[in-house]
């Protein structure tokens, strides 16, 4: 009987230390998953130029500000003048000048 039950015993050990190789392999190859995912990740965190900082919803509202503010001149300057050649020539200096009045407006030093 002790033979038998050392048999049935190995046969045991034998299939748990199988169970055991086959959870250790299933968890390598999940570690390695996630592992590949997290440096896809940060990859691509990484390459993104748009992604956002702390200050982007202050920066967003800014910018559609004056992106209102040079829609509303370019329909006054049309409606009080109706010639297209205004319009683009308002156009061009709030191309040229815009940059300059938003870095005398917005300095970053004064804050």
């Amino acid at each position: 009987m002790s033979k038998e039950r050392a048999r049935a015993r190995a046969v045991r050990e034998a299939e748990a230390a199988e169970r055991a190789a086959a959870n250790a392999e299933q968890r390598a190859k999940l570690a390695a998953e996630r592992a590949r995912r997290e440096r896809r990740a940060l990859r691509w965190r990484r390459l993104r130029l748009w992604q956002h900082g702390s200050g982007f919803h202050r920066k967003r509202d800014t910018w559609a500000a004056l992106a209102t503010l040079a829609l509303v001149l370019m329909l006054t300057t049309y409606l009080f003048t109706s010639s297209a050649q205004a319009v683009l020539l308002v156009a061009l200096i709030l191309v040229i000048a815009g940059p300059a009045l938003v870095m005398l407006s917005f300095d970053r030093r004064n804050r």
